[in-house]
């Protein structure tokens, strides 16, 4: 199975119940290797959201890792850049290696076997190290050239997968003789053939961040069952745990006409929703609505962002502002310069220097 950036210890808007999400969706994850049979799991990165994670976050892997023990199954990680430890100190992995929870990649390339899979990883890497990953994928792909059945793990964003200026490496760069490239860091899932190996970001467990809401609403959160034999073939499974979130927008009517579609379809967990309202709406009135929905929805403070109105001129209005201009100081060319100026001052793009050479050349205009 192939599992990623599950991000445990994360506590979202400051709630409880959103850390007790992260938790319950990885445990739903090791619920389905165990339930799959997999040999083994691979984790690409980013396991706690800190370096220093909680001991709640700590117990929680414990019972997870002790149920995997159990069923001689191995977790197989490499470091992201949430729980990559700063200076020498060790990662919070390491406490549980005596139970299947094997780190590679902390420092450099790293090549492991498990059954007849050759799987091989590198840890999180700064886009300052970009020249020096691209060196270590390609040392990858040269080494996996002579390999049947193997893994690549590597926890970076790629262009074209992630905008370009925050990527470390391109799609080009990748080490495509490998039979199966399982990525993190991206937390969307993707799959993708690319060449002879099939390469995925298993997505995150959970919503981070607002910019997730649309592809958890399309695709919800899940993870990978990996069929190794001959080439790589994924079964997406989709985790049930993982909380339906929705991001609103409109005025009072568009909004609470789709809270009432909301709260009528029967999610496992109350969905959370953000609210933002495009009109001015009665607080007294706002708050007595939002009683109607708590039973049904965990609905965040709502936002108000009324859209000024841009005094943007027509050209005809535009041209009678200039005539305004131009019939004050009875010459056209000083009233042009006079309006440049007026716009500039208005929407707040000015400088001194432009200020004095407009104000100059219609002193020299006379």
């Amino acid at each position: 199975m192939h599992v990623s950036d599950t991000h445990l210890g994360a506590v979202q808007y400051g709630m409880e119940e959103r850390e007790n999400d992260f938790y319950e969706a990885f445990s739903e994850a090791i619920d389905t290797a165990i339930e799959n049979e997999v040999d083994f799991i691979i984790h690409s990165g980013d396991l706690f959201d800190s370096s220093r994670p909680s001991n709640r976050a700590l117990h929680l892997l414990k019972e997870n890792m002790l149920k995997l023990y159990d069923k001689k199954i191995e977790m197989i990680c490499i470091p992201g850049d949430h729980d990559r430890p700063r200076g020498r100190d060790l990662t919070a992995h390491g406490i549980f290696d005596f139970v299947g929870l094997r780190m590679i990649g902390m420092d450099d390339l790293e090549f492991m076997k498990r059954e007849d899979v050759d799987i091989g990883g590198i840890g999180n890497m700064k886009l300052y190290q970009a020249d020096q990953l691209r060196q270590i994928y390609s040392r990858a792909n040269e080494r996996a050239a002579g390999m049947k059945n193997c893994i690549f793990i590597s926890h970076q964003a790629i262009d074209p997968f992630f905008p370009e200026e925050q990527c470390e490496a391109k799609k080009s760069d990748l080490p495509v003789n490998f039979t199966y490239m399982a990525f993190g860091h991206v937390h969307q899932f993707r799959s993708e053939k690319i060449g002879k190996s099939l390469f995925s970001y298993a997505g995150s467990t959970e919503v981070k961040a607002t910019k997730e809401i649309p592809g958890l609403v399309r695709q919800g959160k899940g993870v990978n069952i990996v069929d190794m034999d001959q080439e790589a073939k994924i079964n997406r499974i989709r985790l049930k745990s993982t909380r339906m979130q929705f991001d609103l927008a409109g005025n009072a009517e568009e909004i609470f006409a789709r809270l009432d579609e909301i709260r009528m379809n029967n999610y496992a967990k109350k969905p959370l929703i953000n609210i933002t309202f495009t009109e001015k709406i009665e607080m007294p009135y706002l708050r007595e609505k939002m009683k109607e929905y708590s039973e049904n929805l965990i609905i965040r403070q709502p936002r108000i962002e009324v859209k000024k109105v841009q005094n943007e001129m027509d050209p005809g209005n535009a041209r009678r502002q200039v005539d305004l201009f131009i019939n004050y100081f009875k010459n056209q060319t000083k009233g042009n310069i006079a309006y440049e100026i007026f716009k500039d001052l208005k929407n707040g793009e000015y400088s001194d220097e432009l200020i004095l050479k407009l104000a100059e050349d219609g002193y020299n205009a006379d």
